[in-house]
């Protein structure tokens, strides 16, 4: 019965290919009712929690890609964003430096920024514009889309899984980094060979090592030692920097071309720095901001936990007085995304009318993902709670009996797993919950809210690090997007391929498998081979 949500879930979005909109509040109700009639909750307890869940997908979980969507349109609308992908292409012709620049990099930026579809259907409109067989478009954006995921959309998969397991979040990003650094390098040789195969290395392997390595080694620094919520941000942006300039130097040398083209036929557009300049200036100040108000000196003030900044923290008891609903509404990324956006405009002449409109509209365009995450969150709340519900002031019981414990649904499922798989062997295994959780919902995000708890409570019966596995099943889900219909579908549709969806799945399939395979083994390193390289749990 713990099951049954999860279940509805992998019936309704992969298989009846149903919009994860419509599934989600029905596998909502399933949950209520399944947590109140068979694991004989509180009604009000279910339905307060219910409430919690919902209003954390919301504030602050969907908040933050709102505000960096809202940015993202005014550029598109207002012809920034052509501006900054015209820039893309202007640097080389170079078939695999095309693909390493848009497809990993710009990919990356867009996955940093946006998430939710952009990071692939943008760069594969690109790559088709630039000559790129569609099919091959749609696959090697696929691909590439996979070292910047569990720190996407500012971080919130990240965000959301410190939520939902009550982990620190800088030591999930820590633990998170080290896994996916090493993941990122590996794929940008797979995102070339994606397109290229064995006779499109040879020549490409110092593009492939500057693109893969600025990426990573900014991806785990960034990750580890300043914040998660600019890892991807900042990583791309590295990556992109350093990867221009080494086409640069690499301007004068013959450039690797499909059969049967010629140099000629693939002309550069003419670009201007101060418009590129500009282009990026909102994502600039974005993350200058998000440094500045998370320094150690000012994050108490904008969290709003220090003597006269409460206001800047909403705080709330819902139903359980040890986990209060907060939302520090000033120092949210999705806030520093609008402010970030609202100062860089008047110097890219855009009129905060035009900000007004996309406003709206990109509310009313994500209005199916508010519906969507918010009734997944609400999901995880309601089968994470477990009785008695202690006030940790009182230390008497709000909810349930003191001395009776009522496990959660979470609880017996992972009871389950530690009867079946052993020790040893669950490392190896954990990344596949995040793989299938995106298979199942097409996000990191509502991956993690599903399966993150599980992880860290599977973890602790075994005696392994809660904080390992539940980072492990974050980074598993990278590997999900590459086979999630929902990404497939976005792709193909970016592309022209509407219908094609099960031709691209096959071969993506292809890298999904040993990418997992390579990353249960890390997770299984780490927790048996180098334990003190992990960061400590709560």
């Amino acid at each position: 019965m713990a099951s049954l949500p999860l279940l509805v879930l992998l019936i309704g979005i992969p298989l009846m290919m149903k919009p994860a909109a419509k599934v989600a509040p029905i596998a909502l109700v399933v949950t209520v009712l399944g947590a109140i009639l068979f694991f004989g909750l509180p009604t009000k307890v279910v339905l307060l929690a219910a409430l919690q869940g919902g209003l954390t997908g919301i504030f602050p979980i969907m908040y933050i890609p709102f505000g960096a969507l809202v940015i993202y349109n005014v550029l598109k609308v207002t012809g920034w964003m052509d501006k900054m992908q015209g820039a893309m292409a202007n640097l080389t012709i170079d078939r695999r430096a095309q693909a390493l620049l848009i497809a990993f990099g710009f990919g990356a930026f867009l996955e940093g920024i946006c998430g939710f579809g952009a990071p692939v259907a943008i760069p594969a409109m690109i790559l088709v514009g630039l000559g790129y067989n569609p099919m091959m478009a749609a696959m090697v954006c696929l691909v590439a889309n996979t070292g910047p995921v569990p720190f996407g959309s500012l971080a919130i998969p990240t965000v959301t899984l410190a939520k939902t397991t009550g982990q620190d979040l800088m030591g999930l990003s820590m633990m998170t980094g080290r896994l996916m650094a090493p993941l990122a390098f590996i794929m940008a040789f797979a995102t070339v060979y994606a397109m290229s195969r064995g006779k499109g290395m040879r020549g490409a392997l110092g593009t492939i090592l500057v693109t893969g390595a600025s990426f990573a080694v900014t991806e785990f620094l960034v990750s580890n030692f300043v914040s998660a919520e600019l890892t991807s941000v900042l990583a791309a942006l590295v990556c992109l920097t350093a990867t221009a300039i080494h086409l640069k130097f690499k301007a004068k040398e013959e450039p690797w071309l499909f059969e049967g083209e010629k140099a000629s036929d693939n002309a550069a557009p003419e670009f201007h720095p101060r418009e590129l300049f500009l282009s990026w200036l909102p994502y600039l100040l974005l993350a200058t901001f998000i440094i500045l108000v998370n320094l150690k000196a000012t994050k108490p003030l904008f969290a709003g936990t220090a003597p006269g900044w409460q206001a800047l923290l909403i705080k709330v008891q819902i139903y359980n007085p040890g986990k209060l609903y907060a939302f520090s509404w000033l120092q949210t990324p999705g806030t520093v995304m609008l402010i970030a956006g609202l100062v860089a405009f008047p110097f890219m002449g855009v009129k905060y009318a035009v900000v007004g409109a996309q406003f709206g509209k990109t509310f009313r365009q994500m209005i199916p993902s508010f519906i969507a995450v918010a009734c997944i969150l609400a999901i995880s709340e309601v089968m994470n709670v477990s009785l008695p519900i202690v006030d940790p002031k009182t230390k008497l019981a709000v909810w349930g009996v003191l001395g009776t414990k009522q496990i959660s649904m979470v609880a017996t499922l992972s009871q389950s797993i530690v009867h079946v798989v052993s020790r040893s062997v669950y490392p190896l295994l954990s990344p596949l919950f995040g793989m299938i959780g995106v298979f199942l919902t097409g996000s990191n995000t509502s991956a993690n809210a599903l399966f993150g708890n599980l992880q860290v409570l599977t973890a602790k019966a075994m005696g392994l690090s809660d904080i390992l596995m539940a980072a492990a099943g974050s980074a598993g889900a990278s590997a999900g997007k590459m086979v999630s219909p929902q990404s497939i579908v976005i792709a193909a549709t970016a592309v022209g391929l509407a219908g094609k969806e099960g031709q691209i799945m096959r071969q993506t399939i292809n890298y999904t498998i040993p990418y997992v395979i390579l990353l249960g083994l890390m997770v299984w390193a780490f927790a048996f081979l180098f334990p003190g390289l992990v960061p400590l749990g709560r």
